[in-house]
């Protein structure tokens, strides 16, 4: 891919007079014979025809990103997790599946593969945040947020289809034996399988909805009372719950919540619109009034992007 990308670099270089040798016609080459030659137009023309727009976009977002994003801790620590559990599952055949999945030549240049879509969730993040509006903000705050929740739960784990109808027998079991009086810590050490928080009895501490809780277990502790667990089983992502309430404070001032509620609400913005990066990413550029000057190339765009 980079070598790609490097190649219409070193294209428009000498299509702008940085080469110095010229064929018969006076056209500037890249490639001579003892006579006549490949000149750097008709391989720009070649590669603009296969390769075109997809490797134009990549230079023009790479470009355009740097400008918003500079690199950080976060984004090295992502990039270096990202390899290293690659390099876990690969092994010795690591350059091999970048390769082959990625199209880079090594570890470098995937190393920028990666950093670019990095920045590019960031940006999509960061352009949904722009979109929200302050009625959808004031109104999340009157009918949505909450005051944190304190509660502990018991996790029966779902690996398989065929485990479902087990899990949910275990939680109901277990659901009777709090309703005849068991102690739920005592319960949650004895066969929960969230290992993070079981020998603790089970306790989760204070959470809200920027936690990003699975959403039918969020529903279930929002309108459980304080005092009270769940008396039918919670179906999750990762399998069944039962949830005890143990408080819940008071709904902060707006104020002193409104970016986490403008985060949830980008974040429901993005989950709702499968083309929402799209939709980010031609923000990106027209934020910089970008125009592609190839006629050809601005055509084949705008029949992609729409524009």
């Amino acid at each position: 891919m980079k070598k790609k990308i490097l190649g219409l670099v070193l294209i428009a270089l000498l299509a702008t007079g940085c080469a110095t040798a010229h064929l018969e016609n006076g056209k500037e080459s890249v490639v001579t014979f003892n006579e006549g030659g490949i000149s750097a137009e008709d391989l720009y023309n070649t590669l603009k025809e296969k390769h075109g727009v997809q490797e134009l976009i990549t230079l023009i977002d790479n470009e355009l990103l740097s400008k918003e994003y500079k690199e950080t801790t976060e984004e090295s620590k992502y990039i270096s997790d990202v390899i290293s559990s690659l390099k876990s599952s690969y092994g010795d055949n690591f350059e091999t599946a970048i390769q082959s999945y990625y199209g880079v030549k090594n570890e470098n240049e995937f190393k920028e593969y990666i950093r670019l879509a990095y920045r590019r969730q960031l940006w999509e993040k960061d352009y949904a945040k722009s979109e929200v509006t302050d009625t959808e903000i004031n109104d999340y705050y009157e009918n949505v947020a909450i005051g944190d929740i304190e509660a502990s739960h018991i996790l029966i784990k779902v690996n398989t289809s065929d485990d479902d109808a087990k899990a949910l027998q275990t939680a109901k079991d277990i659901i009777a034996k709090l309703d005849k009086g068991e102690n739920f810590a005592t319960l949650a050490k004895e066969y929960s399988e969230d290992a993070a928080n079981a020998e603790q009895g089970g306790s989760l501490g204070y959470f809200n909805y920027k936690d990003h809780f699975d959403k039918n277990f969020m529903e279930a502790a929002v309108n459980l009372e304080v005092g009270k667990y769940t008396k039918t089983p919670v179906k999750s992502q990762y399998g069944y719950h039962i949830i005890y309430k143990t408080n819940q404070k008071e709904k902060d001032i707006l104020e002193n919540i409104k970016d986490s509620i403008i985060d949830i609400i980008a974040e429901e913005k993005i989950d709702s619109n499968e083309s929402y990066m799209t939709k980010a990413i031609s923000g990106l550029r027209k934020k910089y009034d970008m125009k592609i000057t190839d006629s050809d190339l601005s055509t084949e765009y705008n029949n992609i992007y729409g524009e």
